[in-house]
């Protein structure tokens, strides 16, 4: 997702390699990119068309992937490169406290960097608050509700969350409209397979 306008995300997605669902909503445009052919999905893979999509609108974007134990932010920058959190439903944060402040201040100074790389340097204390370190007698939030937060901190919609066309055919976005991208004879279809 992007805070990109409409039109120049659609035009970005049509120019592309690879097609998807452009969906606007009043924080920004949603983006959900086909899935790649074969059964290789690693996150790099995925993130190939959002990075080419950030750099074709030369606005910063967000990639969300999550699943049960896992979930990923990814900050795509025109400039920056890509730059990645993560969250492991079964993390435990070091028990030794000069370890856990020691780790605490590396998560801390990352966040930072990757709100400064976004463009929001401001938001980077806000960002580092996103964790699921255990706290007794409250449950740990669900991997999928701390990317909702990292949508919150930036201002993002967030309904795209849970939302992939890796399991199925059809965004489940309101107003979700179908891109596909310029046919550019063979070298760019088998382009667009990789």
């Amino acid at each position: 997702m992007t805070n990109a306008p409409l039109a120049q995300v659609r035009d970005a997605v049509h120019g592309g390699q690879v097609g998807g669902f452009v969906a606007p909503d009043p924080l920004g445009t949603i983006v959900l990119f086909d899935s790649p052919r074969g059964s290789r999905s690693s996150s790099r893979r995925l993130a190939r068309p959002a990075a080419d999509l950030v750099r074709r609108t030369g606005v910063p974007g967000w990639m969300l992937l999550a699943n049960e134990s896992l979930a990923e932010a990814t900050m795509l920058s025109p400039d920056a490169g890509q730059q990645s959190l993560q969250w492991a439903a079964n993390w435990q944060p070091p028990e030794d406290p000069a370890e856990y402040l020691s780790d605490r201040k590396a998560w801390d100074v990352y966040c930072g960097e990757i709100a400064t790389a976004y463009g929001r340097p401001e938001r980077g204390s806000d960002l580092a608050l996103i964790r699921n370190d255990p706290v007794p007698g409250r449950p740990r939030p669900l991997v999928a509700d701390l990317l909702r937060q990292v949508c919150r901190v930036f201002d993002l919609p967030d309904v795209a969350v849970g939302r992939s066309l890796l399991v199925g055919d059809e965004p489940g976005l309101y107003e979700a409209e179908r891109v596909d991208v310029t046919q550019r004879g063979l070298l760019g279809r088998l382009l667009a397979r990789s």
